[in-house]
């Protein structure tokens, strides 16, 4: 890691709240700018937490742009979430790249993965994200749509961020991760 992560004791006062039992990296070096933690911790919660959107959708979308975008804490992490919430191994290895995708989603999810590709994988194609956005708008409703980008942005954002400072892997992930082979 490229800068210290903070414990609750050497955080500022205005950010201990934002400690746990389980925090993490990402609040643990962020605490070093107290008002950066302040305001992106809630908005981070908002993308990732409970919404219209099913949690089996948010980490296909966090998972599969983390991927796209190389981030390796995000993709080794969010690979035993999304097995949490339900994905199977075969889906989840599409979302990490290491397999085609031979159908595996019904035609909901194959519109959001195109959207996904199209938008999350690093260059924006107008052409191909056109195409994606026409079979996006087949089956889901406007509000979710702007739900799936902003979790696309969120998520690129939070990419950059780990890739930059070498945010390391929690063991636990590691670990689960090399018993199913997919380090």
């Amino acid at each position: 890691m490229r800068v210290e992560s903070l414990t609750p004791e050497q955080a500022p006062l205005s950010v201990r709240d934002f400690f746990s039992e389980s925090t993490g990296p990402l609040v643990a070096t962020m605490a070093q700018v107290p008002e950066l933690l302040q305001v992106a911790m809630p908005m981070i919660a908002q993308q990732f937490g409970p919404s219209a959107l099913s949690m089996r959708h948010k980490e296909m979308v966090i998972l599969g742009v983390s991927a796209l975008q190389g981030c390796r804490y995000c993709t080794q992490t969010h690979t035993v979430v999304a097995h949490r919430q339900g994905l199977s191994d075969d889906e989840v290895l599409v979302l990490r790249g290491s397999k085609a995708n031979e159908g595996e989603f019904a035609d909901r999810e194959s519109s959001l993965w195109s959207y996904v590709i199209a938008v999350g994988a690093g260059k924006v194609d107008n052409a191909q994200t056109e195409r994606a956005m026409a079979s996006l708008k087949n089956d889901w409703m406007d509000f979710e749509i702007v739900e799936i980008t902003m979790l696309i942005g969120t998520t690129i954002m939070l990419n950059r961020y780990c890739i930059a400072l070498d945010i390391p892997t929690a063991q636990v992930h590691l670990d689960w991760i090399a018993q199913q082979d997919w380090l």
